[in-house]
């Protein structure tokens, strides 16, 4: 297995292999990014494309983004897809860790639906989102 950040060439090639599940999960999370908007963000270096690879090609993506908050840097997942996410997830998250460090980042931060503390049990709520229809 093969983990990691795509340069341009490759967020063009490999994008189509998950654009359209991941935006549905953009959907399904409120909608407020879409997949177009990850795409560019990764295409002009404002994130990270994370690819990991296997012998038969596409396996997941992280789309990660440094971010300056008030008091330190973090380390922020936009997105992640992919299948079987026991197989790669602990070697990714071990080299997003790192990532995060070597990039200057104190923590990691995500966001999405309930079931992130399955992924990292260590995880804290820092907030939740509400939305209010209006009619």
């Amino acid at each position: 297995m093969n983990i990691g950040i795509a340069n341009a060439a490759e967020v063009d090639q490999f994008w189509p292999a998950f654009a359209s599940r991941l935006q549905i999960a953009c959907d399904e999370t409120g909608g407020d990014i879409s997949s177009g908007d990850l795409w560019q963000m990764c295409r002009s270096g404002n994130a990270f494309l994370v690819l990991v690879l296997d012998d038969a090609g596409f396996k997941a993506a992280l789309i990660m983004q440094f971010q300056k908050w008030t008091a330190k840097q973090v380390m922020r997942c936009m997105a992640i897809v992919g299948d079987d996410m026991a197989s790669w997830l602990p070697a990714a998250r071990d080299f997003i860790a790192q990532m995060a460090k070597d990039g200057g980042a104190t923590s990691f931060i995500a966001e999405g639906r309930e079931g992130w503390t399955r992924i990292f049990p260590a995880a804290r709520r820092l907030r939740t989102t509400y939305e209010v229809e209006l009619s």
